[in-house]
């Protein structure tokens, strides 16, 4: 059973087009208290190449994961499926951080 912060290996792929692929770490942002059908879990990828977007965070020293998270970049899996591994939870202030971006990009009551 994963957790919200939790930072997993999965294997993203199959992909289209600009979506991150391959075997990599993401990040779930799904909140534990909201359960999703079919054990899905809402994650965010981690990147290891810095690309200059404006919603790309490092993550936070100390961490065995390194790289980019990219909240902008949502996406729903079924992490049991996909045969994910856990590999550590970031911190609290970073979960925090990246939660409050990936729900402002569905919060309909903002101005854009």
């Amino acid at each position: 059973m994963f957790h919200q912060g939790d930072i997993c290996k999965v294997n993203l792929n199959p992909v289209a087009g600009h979506e991150q692929g391959n075997y990599r770490p993401v990040m779930i942002v799904s909140r534990d208290d909201v359960p999703l059908p079919g054990g899905l879990q809402i994650v965010i990828p981690i990147t290891s190449h810095r690309h200059g977007f404006a919603l790309e965070f490092d993550l936070p020293e100390g961490m065995a994961t390194t790289g980019y998270a990219l909240p902008f970049h949502v996406r729903s899996l079924d992490l049991q499926k996909r045969n994910a591994r856990f590999i550590e939870h970031a911190p609290a202030d970073f979960i925090e951080k990246c939660c409050s971006i990936t729900g402002q990009l569905f919060d309909t009551d903002r101005d854009v």
